[in-house]
C-alpha cells in the first residue's frame, strides 16, 4: 500500500508542491471541493520564477494592450473600464498607473498566455488534474482592497508572490456553484468568519469554489499575487451529455409533453408514470464509456499546443539521422477512421493516412525516432508526417 500512495504521489508533482505539507491523497480526500486549505512557504518553492513586479512593469509598459489585457478593482470607490480604457476599448497605460497609485488593484487576467512560465505551468498543472487551468494576477497597492466580499464560481489557488495580504474566509454561500452562477450581493452573506490569517511570499492558499472572502494588502509594501483557476468538468456535465446520446437513439424522449399540460386541472399520473419509464430507459442505455472518452478527446483537443522552438526546428529540415521524441506530457486518443488515422490532441484532430498508424503509434508510446522510421511510406509521406508532428507540438528534437 505504501509504495502504492508514493506512486499516486510522484503523479502529481506540481500539484504536491501547492500544498504541502499535506499529501496528495489527504488533500484530494479532505480537502478538494471540500474546504480550504493554507499552505504555509516550505522555503523550497519559489513562485518568484512564475512572475514578478519586474516582469509586470516590463509587460504594462511595452506589450500591446488589447482589450480584455488588463483590468482594474477597488471595493470603495469602484472603478470602471471606462476610467482606464480609451473609446476604442485599448487600454490607456497611463490611466491605470494613475489609478493604481489611488488604491486600485491591477488585474493580468489569464496572463498565461502572456508569460511562458505561466504557460508551462498551466500546461503540466492541466496535464495532472484532466481540466483547464488559467492564471489571473493581481497587483494591490499598500493599504488597500480590490474585491469586497464575494465568492468565485471555480476552485483556485491562491500563490503569493510579494508583500502582504491578510485574508478572511467565511461560510460556503454556494456548495459547489456551475461555472457562471454569479455571485449577487443581495441574496449571499459572508456569513461567520471562520478563517483569518496573513499570506507572505511562499504561502499557498486552496478555497474552493463557494467559499465567500476577501483580501486586503497589510503590508508596507505591494501585494502580488498569482490566482489559479480549475475550470473542471462535473458529473452533471457528463450526464446531460449521455442523456442527450441516449435521447437521439430512443424517439419517446423527443416526444412533446402531454397537451395541456400546463392547465390546473391536468391530471400528472399518466405524465408521471411516463416519466419513470424514461429514467428507466436512460439507466439502462445510457453508455458511460462511450461519453467518457468523448469528454477525454474533447479535452485533449481543446488544450493550447505546446510549439515551443516549433519554427526553429521546422527551419533546420527533415534529415536522415536527426533523431525526434515525443513531447513532455503530451495526452493524445488515435483511432482510425476509414482510410484516415486520426490522433486528437492539444488544437484538434490530427489526420493522417491509415498506413502511417503504425509507425504513429510508436512514437505515440515515446520512442525515439528519425526520418528513416517512415522509409516504407511513399514519396516524401514520412517527411510530411514528421513536419505535420513538429507543427502541431506532438514531437520535438530529442537532443
Amino acid at each position: 500500500m505504501g509504495l502504492v500512495l508514493k506512486e499516486f504521489e510522484q503523479n502529481f508533482d506540481l500539484l504536491r508542491k501547492l500544498i504541502e505539507p499535506l499529501g496528495v491523497n489527504e488533500f484530494l480526500r479532505d480537502y478538494y471541493e471540500k474546504k480550504p486549505l493554507l499552505s504555509p512557504d516550505n522555503k523550497c518553492r519559489n513562485f518568484g520564477d512564475l512572475i514578478s513586479l519586474e516582469k509586470l512593469d516590463h509587460l504594462l509598459a511595452t506589450s500591446e494592450l488589447p482589450p480584455a489585457s488588463i483590468d482594474m478593482a477597488r471595493s470603495k470607490p469602484p472603478i470602471s473600464k471606462a476610467n482606464f480604457t480609451f473609446k476604442s476599448g485599448n487600454i490607456d497605460r497611463g490611466a491605470v498607473v494613475r489609478h493604481y497609485q489611488s488604491g486600485a488593484t491591477i488585474i493580468f487576467p489569464q496572463i498565461n498566455l502572456a508569460i511562458d512560465e505561466l504557460a508551462n505551468f498551466c500546461r503540466n498543472l492541466e496535464f495532472e488534474l484532466s481540466c483547464k487551468v488559467q492564471t489571473n494576477v493581481y497587483l494591490t497597492p499598500r493599504n488597500s482592497q480590490g474585491f469586497k466580499t464575494h465568492y468565485d464560481d471555480h476552485d483556485v489557488f491562491i500563490m503569493q508572490i510579494h508583500g502582504k495580504k491578510n485574508w478572511n474566509l467565511y461560510q460556503q454561500a454556494v456548495e459547489k456553484p456551475f461555472r457562471g452562477e454569479p455571485f449577487d450581493s443581495s441574496e449571499h452573506e459572508a456569513g461567520k468568519l471562520n478563517l483569518n490569517f496573513t499570506m507572505e511570499p511562499g504561502d499557498c492558499l486552496y478555497i474552493p469554489r463557494g467559499y465567500m472572502h476577501d483580501a486586503t494588502n497589510v503590508g508596507s509594501e505591494p501585494s502580488l499575487h498569482i490566482t489559479v483557476g480549475l475550470l473542471v468538468k462535473k458529473w452533471a456535465d457528463l450526464m446531460l451529455e449521455v442523456l442527450s446520446e441516449v435521447a437521439l437513439n430512443n424517439s419517446e424522449f423527443r416526444e412533446s409533453l402531454p397537451v395541456g399540460f400546463a392547465k390546473k386541472d391536468f391530471d400528472m399520473s399518466n405524465a408521471r408514470t411516463d416519466f419513470r419509464k424514461l429514467v428507466e430507459t436512460f439507466a439502462n442505455e445510457a453508455d458511460f464509456d462511450n461519453v467518457f472518452n468523448m469528454f477525454k478527446q474533447e479535452y485533449y483537443r481543446t488544450r493550447k499546443p505546446n510549439l515551443k522552438g516549433a519554427l526553429m526546428q521546422s527551419s533546420v529540415g527533415i534529415e536522415t539521422g536527426t533523431s525526434y521524441r515525443l513531447r513532455e506530457n503530451f495526452q493524445f486518443a488515435i483511432k482510425s477512421e476509414g482510410e484516415q488515422t486520426v490522433v486528437s490532441c492539444a488544437g484538434g484532430d490530427l489526420k493522417f493516412s491509415v498506413s502511417a498508424e503504425a509507425g504513429l503509434r510508436f512514437i505515440l508510446e515515446g520512442n525515439s525516432f528519425d526520418r528513416d522510421h517512415f522509409s516504407d511510406l511513399p514519396n516524401d509521406e514520412g517527411k510530411e508526417i514528421i513536419e505535420k508532428l513538429i507543427a502541431f507540438g506532438v514531437i520535438e528534437l530529442d537532443c
